[in-house]
């Protein structure tokens, strides 16, 4: 669902309604802007990222490419985002 930002201030109460069952994607001035999702998901796309780096961190571990201590470092910086 995409909807304007005008539209999304109005209707904010419907919109939240409308995120927890699926992303809405807020336009401003025609362009996608933000987008606004449950936190059920927002936290499984989270949780999926870190899953994500934690492999790519262990990888550069085994190729030599990235000492454990730096792989460790990177993904510490990463939590803080």
């Amino acid at each position: 669902m995409n909807v304007s930002a005008s539209e999304a201030k109005q209707k904010f109460g419907q919109i939240i309604d409308s995120a927890r069952i699926a992303p809405v994607i807020v336009e401003k001035s025609g362009r996608e802007s933000v987008v606004i999702m449950s936190i059920d998901r927002f936290r499984e796309l989270q949780r999926l990222e870190d899953s994500y780096w934690i492999v790519q961190a262990e990888e550069g571990i085994k190729s030599g490419f990235v000492g454990q201590e730096k792989a460790l470092q990177f993904l510490k910086g990463k939590s803080n985002e």
